[in-house]
C-alpha cells in the first residue's frame, strides 16, 4: 500500500512539473527585435510563469477617447472616473499598437493624456500608473522620464512628457473601462 501512494505521488508531480514547464511565459509573448524590424521596440520587464485564467472574471480592455473636452492631466483623470472609467494604463505591446492605430485613424497630431506620471514617486527615474498605483512596466525605449512629470500618447506611440497641472497643457484623453 506505501508502494502505490509512493508511485501516485510521484506520477502527480511528473504532471505538476510537465504542466508548469508547458505553461506560456510572460516574457515568451514579447516580439524579438528581429520581429520587430523597424517598428518601436518597446521594454517589457516582466518575467516568470503564470496561469492563464479561466472564463471566469475575465475581464477584456475597451479605450475610448474621453467625451468631456480638454483638460489638464488632473481634469483628465478626473473626467474619466465621471465617465465611469479609467485614465488610460497601456500594460503591452498589443495594446499600445492598438492606441497607435486607434489614435492614427482619429488624427494624426493630437497628444492624449494617459495615466502614465512619476508624481510623489520616491524614485523620480520609474513610472506609475496614477489609476492602479501600480509600476509602468512597458513603455518605449525612447521614452525621457524626468521629476515630476504627467505623459502623453502620440498617434506615433511615443511618450511625450508634459506639465501635470499647467492650464496651457490643456489635451484631449483616453480613458479605459473593462466589460
Amino acid at each position: 500500500m506505501f508502494l502505490a501512494q509512493r508511485n501516485v505521488a510521484v506520477v502527480l508531480l511528473a504532471i505538476f512539473v510537465s504542466l508548469s514547464l508547458a505553461l506560456q511565459r510572460v516574457d515568451d509573448t514579447v516580439p524579438k527585435s528581429k520581429e520587430l524590424g523597424q517598428q518601436r521596440k518597446l521594454i517589457v520587464d516582466r518575467k516568470g510563469r503564470f496561469l492563464l485564467p479561466a472564463d471566469f472574471a475575465v475581464k477584456k480592455k475597451r479605450y475610448s477617447v474621453g467625451t468631456r473636452g480638454v483638460g489638464t492631466f488632473f481634469r483628465a483623470w478626473r473626467n474619466c472616473i465621471e465617465e465611469g472609467k479609467s485614465l488610460a494604463t497601456i500594460e503591452s505591446v498589443e495594446e499600445q499598437a492598438f492606441l497607435e492605430s486607434m489614435l492614427q485613424s482619429i488624427s494624426a497630431r493630437t497628444r492624449y493624456w494617459i495615466a502614465a506620471t512619476n508624481l510623489g514617486a520616491a524614485d523620480s527615474n520609474s513610472l506609475t500608473w496614477i489609476t492602479t498605483d501600480l509600476p509602468v512596466q512597458t513603455l518605449p525605449f525612447d521614452t525621457t522620464i524626468e521629476a515630476d512629470s504627467c505623459y502623453t500618447l502620440s498617434p506615433n506611440g511615443t511618450w511625450k512628457l508634459d506639465g501635470c497641472d499647467s492650464s496651457g497643457k490643456a489635451r484631449p484623453y483616453l480613458c479605459e473601462e473593462y466589460y
